[in-house]
């Protein structure tokens, strides 16, 4: 009982703290754009929008959609994994985590796949067929295969976390002819923890269709290991560029010099970064994600 109120206390003072840390940054923001007013639109919307609500990952009304204390939580007796109703579908989620952090992931990743979120992966023109093979590089729950089961053909996941692993287990048993769960971080290198896209192929009679990379951060790193792939087998690619400043810029760059039609999705969202002595800097919002498309097939 007693550390059961330890932990609520400290997490209403972790959240207390959050939101001063939060206001603290959007004043920056404000501040910074009236003295430099933005002459994109969409950086105009983020900051028309921040004018009036709280500081958050994502600037559209498309967010008020959401609320994390409509989702119902469950539990699975057969394994103790907690888990929600996702499209007809259990979702598992790691072992470590309680109730209400269930329900605020997973309202933060409905969010992120809504049609009008910067972070949506896919839309009706850069989507996954049927029968496709799918790399998810950076899988952690899994939702993004998990949505599109029925149609795609096979699925490899790639997921380091042991506690994601398992979840991801529980979540894709019942396909497990056409599901593989590869632990190990996706990289330019090749030893005991990591693995390359080329070098992963190179051992498998398979070619992917469709690509999504989200890694925190070290998707150059990604790109750099499935050079060989992109050349020989032109993937669509869905790359997450908001992790680092600059990512966008760079990433469409390389990969139009490869022969790919770079797309971006709408809006830009803020990232709220893990490192609590990254300073936030200007322009303060980036581009969530790119959608390339081959040129050659």
């Amino acid at each position: 009982m007693l550390d059961k109120l330890i932990y609520k206390v400290t997490c209403r003072i972790a959240s207390y703290k959050g939101k001063k840390d939060a206001e603290t940054v959007r004043n920056t923001i404000l501040t910074y754009f009236s003295a430099n007013p933005p002459t994109d639109p969409e950086y105009q919307q983020a900051v028309e929008h921040l004018k009036v609500h709280p500081l958050a990952v994502f600037s559209g009304s498309f967010s008020n959609r959401y609320n994390y204390q409509d989702i119902e939580v469950f539990k699975d007796p057969s394994n103790s994994l907690s888990f929600v109703n996702h499209q007809g579908h259990r979702l598992y989620f790691k072992r470590s985590y309680n109730t209400t952090t269930i329900k605020m992931l997973y309202n933060g990743l409905l969010k992120e796949q809504d049609p009008d979120s910067p972070h949506r992966y896919t839309n009706d023109q850069f989507s996954l067929k049927q029968g496709d093979i799918l790399f998810d590089v950076g899988s952690a729950e899994g939702i993004f295969p998990l949505s599109n089961i029925e149609q795609i053909g096979k699925v490899i996941l790639f997921e380091r976390d042991p506690e994601w692993s398992e979840a991801l287990q529980a979540t894709f048993a019942q396909w497990n002819n056409k599901v593989q769960i590869i632990s190990k971080f996706v990289s330019d290198k090749n030893d005991s923890d990591n693995i390359s896209i080329d070098t992963f192929l190179a051992e498998k009679a398979i070619v992917p269709h469709f690509v999504k990379i989200d890694v925190e951060g070290v998707e150059d790193q990604v790109l750099k290991g499935m050079d060989q792939t992109i050349r020989k087998y032109h993937p669509k690619i869905a790359l997450c560029t908001y992790h680092q400043q600059g990512d966008f810029k760079r990433f469409s760059v390389e990969l139009a010099e490869k022969k790919y039609k770079i797309e971006s999705t709408k809006g830009l969202m803020y990232f709220l970064s893990k490192d609590k002595n990254e300073t936030p800097q200007p322009p303060f919002f980036r581009k969530a994600l790119i959608r390339a498309t081959p040129l050659v097939v």
